[in-house]
């Protein structure tokens, strides 16, 4: 649909100018308009018949609880002829999740690492997946699905600097008990069951197109084109049945009969275990029909996802400064540059029980870590991992690696407090404070918080333990 010169009107009288077509797919078209932050969905040409239908699922999907989540819902129908469509809200500032993806690549058609840097590296891309899986498995949550996810109607923030993300094309939302009547997908992004005709869309069909995405942002690699059973074949015929799930993903750890076949991003040195066992169970086992249980739930993806943030690095080579997440040789799997020890600062959440049967082994270290770089910043909030609000709570501490020090700032009305680890020196900090470099010694300090101390109700405190 073109937009130029083209007026519409609402149910209630309101008339809207289309100005700039901003995504387009199988079901319709989305257009910018001359009122502020507010945008049209318009649908193809639509019988009779099936205009009745698409407008009762745009009242159903209005009348559904859903304010709270960062999905664009339909806020008035539009009266048009032969189609039909609705107004939403959308943040300026924002375009679709495929642009980006297209923008990585040359003329030639090869990836651009260089582009994948300046567009926030890895870090940013886990943040967009963490914002992105929060919402699906809230909108989960409440029993529903979004039916057709993909790149196209993903908006993310258009500046590096921040990791918005809107969905649109709310049309399709649904109760998962709904799901025999919903059957649109986009290619590509379709899980194997969808394909062969066994369900509809719903909660673990979403979860598989949250996975092909975001397996796509981190390393631009599509579980299944591109691998060799699928070249050797009629890429036609090949397509199809790597859609269906009848060849294992290009990076199965137990069949490599469909192993990668492009030069791409070393993508076993960018995934840690934890993360790419994720893919592994989705993309290896749950394509199969009798093992559909093992793909991973959207809360087990936000949890993951959440985690991995604590884990990034900072490249500190001046060519490279991408990021990615730690390993053990602490080399940048994109220029292979080693870190050096005083270039990154590792944290360690451990527990101290009181209780005298542990007299003997009175600490204990947690799985929960933060890795900072120089010249890196990250927040530490009091329920690590474990809320899907983080952006409506506030950390309550900052930490930052800078070339004067370790500076720690407590949150604005807030406190953290600084000891040695037998506790006979302890400061409370209501202000930053840095740690300069001179008073570096590989000594253990905690850092630690009131409510994090023993009391009569506990015999526990907790810290967050680092070497200075």
């Amino acid at each position: 649909m073109d937009a130029k010169q083209i007026i519409v009107k609402d149910l209630q009288g309101a008339t809207y100018t289309l100005t700039e077509k901003i995504g387009e797919g199988g079901q319709g078209t989305v257009l910018k308009t001359d009122h502020a932050n507010l945008v049209v969905k318009i649908t193809n040409k639509l019988s009779e018949g099936q205009l009745k239908e698409v407008r009762k699922q745009f009242q159903n999907v209005m009348r559904l609880p859903l304010r709270d989540l960062k999905i664009a819902l339909p806020l008035s129908l539009l009266q048009l002829k032969n189609r039909t469509g609705y107004v939403m809200e959308l943040m300026d500032g924002l375009e679709p999740l495929s642009s980006q993806i297209e923008r990585m690549y040359t003329p030639e058609g090869q990836l651009d690492i260089i582009k994948y840097r300046d567009t926030g590296s890895f870090s940013r891309r886990l943040l967009i997946l963490k914002e992105l899986a929060g919402t699906l498995a809230k909108l989960h949550g409440k029993g529903l699905a979004f039916g057709d996810l993909s790149p196209h109607n993903i908006f993310v923030s258009t500046s590096i600097e921040h990791h918005q993300v809107w969905l649109i094309d709310a049309d399709n939302i649904h109760y998962a008990e709904q799901s025999n009547q919903h059957h649109f997908y986009t290619k590509g992004y379709a899980a194997p069951e969808l394909i062969r005709n066994e369900t509809g869309t719903n909660i673990q069909t979403d979860a598989w197109s949250f996975a092909v995405i975001a397996l796509q942002l981190l390393t631009h690699t599509h579980p299944f084109n591109h691998g060799i059973a699928v070249e050797d074949e009629d890429p036609d015929i090949a397509e199809e049945q790597a859609a269906r799930g009848e060849f294992p993903w290009v990076f199965d750890v137990e069949d490599d009969s469909n192993e990668i076949a492009v030069k791409g991003f070393p993508v076993f040195e960018m995934l840690n275990k934890r993360l790419f066992n994720l893919f592994q169970r989705c993309f290896g086992s749950s394509r199969l029909a009798e093992k559909l249980h093992d793909r991973p739930t959207m809360a087990e993806w936000h949890d993951e996802l959440n985690r991995t943030f604590s884990l990034v690095l900072l490249c500190q080579e001046k060519n490279c400064r991408s990021s990615f997440i730690v390993n053990q040789r602490l080399n940048c799997p994109f220029c292979n540059t080693l870190q050096g020890k005083t270039e990154y600062l590792r944290l360690r959440y451990w527990g101290y029980d009181q209780d005298p049967l542990m007299a003997e082994q009175p600490w204990f270290a947690s799985s929960e870590q933060v890795f900072l770089s120089l010249g890196q910043e990250k927040a530490v909030y009091h329920a690590s991992h474990s809320s899907f609000d983080n952006e409506q709570s506030q950390p309550w501490f900052r930490i930052a690696l800078t070339d004067d020090g370790l500076k720690i700032t407590p949150e604005e009305g807030d406190h953290a407090i600084l000891q040695n680890v037998d506790g006979s020196k302890s400061y409370t900090l209501h202000k930053p404070q840095i740690l300069k470099n001179h008073q570096k010694g590989d000594k253990d300090l905690l850092i630690t918080h009131a409510s994090l101390q023993m009391n009569s109700e506990k015999t526990h405190s907790f810290f967050w333990r680092f070497s200075w």
